[in-house]
């Protein structure tokens, strides 16, 4: 009887000890990494301020560019305090339009130089003589519409100092590392403008199909990653040969974009379908998706790739993605439509444009060890 009950505690302790064996390897590849949550530490807002967009510089400076709606540019330090406001008219000669006078912007988005020193700002249209046919988000390519320019953008000055043309409805800004290009995505010329920095010159103007959207550079600076809404694409400019490369959209609306820090995964959000989707950045094949929100706009990823921060329009809400599993692990509610992200790194803070006139700051909170 005794040996009886010995023999099935052996069995018992060495079944034991085989299943801790079988499952020890599932747990460790289970367990996902923590990756840092957002706590809010600032609300900014007032009835001059109705951001489209916010874009942080490497040095400490936000900027909220705010559309038709109030105008001009906000500039605010890294704290949250507004320094000054950069005004969106300018004399009519600086556009090398002919006549005197002056003709207003409306700041639709921006991007900044490597070295934080200039910043470059599309405006949805132009207004002044000259300019009888603005377009809007509603738009058809065999229409003509007026022409806009991208604004350059003296930081050390907050004034705007040149202008280029670019397409109609200009939409969204990447200035490629290497400071060499500005990408301009024209959403109702069907096209993007690459404009030569030195020369603040147009390159050229590359037909991509129905309202292209997001641009990002590889850190090399030998791609630009580009979507387009209208015609469910995303691709690549190969910026050796300004030669465009197109690939299927894995749902609607591919909007907005970005790339983890090797380049290696393209983040993609759709607009209409809800979902954030990774992808191979080499050849465009699709990896996993995300169910962030309603109508997920722009985001952000964090320094080190553990995180993308999405904002989603409809549901009001920003979300974190943990980037390994690409899962929800936190979703914050926000004022009204919020449809700019941005990482300011001097402070490690995130911060949330919505349209209703509210910026909202978050802090990045580093995660305890496991």
């Amino acid at each position: 009887m005794l040996k009886t009950v010995k023999r099935t505690i052996s069995f018992i302790v060495l079944g034991a000890f085989f299943l801790g064996l079988s499952n020890w390897g599932a747990s460790a590849t289970v367990v996902p990494p923590k990756v840092a949550r957002l706590k809010l530490v600032q609300s900014l807002g007032s009835s001059q301020l109705s951001p489209k967009s916010i874009v942080a510089s490497s040095t400490g400076r936000v900027i909220a560019q705010n559309m038709i709606y109030t105008h001009g540019v906000s500039v605010f330090t890294a704290d949250g305090q507004e320094v000054t406001r950069i005004g969106d008219t300018v004399p009519r000669k600086m556009l090398a339009l002919k006549g005197k006078g002056r003709v207003q912007g409306a700041p639709v988005e921006a991007a900044f130089s490597s070295n934080g020193r200039f910043a470059y700002v599309s405006n949805y249209y132009m207004t002044g003589v000259g300019f009888n046919n603005k377009g809007f988000d509603k738009c058809s390519g065999s229409v003509e519409y007026d022409k806009s320019y991208l604004y350059k953008v003296d930081m050390t000055t907050n004034t705007v100092v040149a202008g280029v043309q670019v397409g109609s409805v200009p939409k969204y800004v990447a200035v490629t590392p290497n400071n060499k290009y500005a990408l301009v995505s024209n959403w109702c010329s069907y096209s993007i403008s690459v404009i030569d920095l030195a020369t603040f010159t147009p390159v050229t103007e590359i037909e991509v199909g129905r309202y292209p959207r997001g641009l990002v550079s590889t850190k090399d600076s030998s791609r630009v990653y580009f979507t387009v809404m209208g015609a469910g694409q995303i691709g690549y400019i190969d910026m050796a040969t300004l030669k465009p490369t197109f690939w299927k959209s894995a749902a609607s609306t591919p909007r907005h974009l970005v790339l983890s820090p090797d380049d290696k995964i393209l983040y993609v959000s759709h607009n209409l379908s809800s979902i954030v989707t990774s992808h191979n950045a080499a050849n465009g094949k699709v990896l996993r998706r995300v169910a962030t929100g309603t109508e997920p706009r722009t985001m952000e990823i964090a320094p080190d790739g553990s995180a993308l921060w999405v904002v989603n329009y409809a549901s009001n809400t920003l979300t974190v993605v943990n980037t390994s599993t690409m899962l929800v692990q936190q979703s914050i509610a926000t004022p009204p439509k919020p449809i700019g992200v941005t990482y300011e790194p001097t402070l490690k803070r995130v911060w949330v444009a919505c349209y209703g006139g509210q910026i909202r700051v978050y802090q990045v909170r580093t995660p305890k060890p496991v």
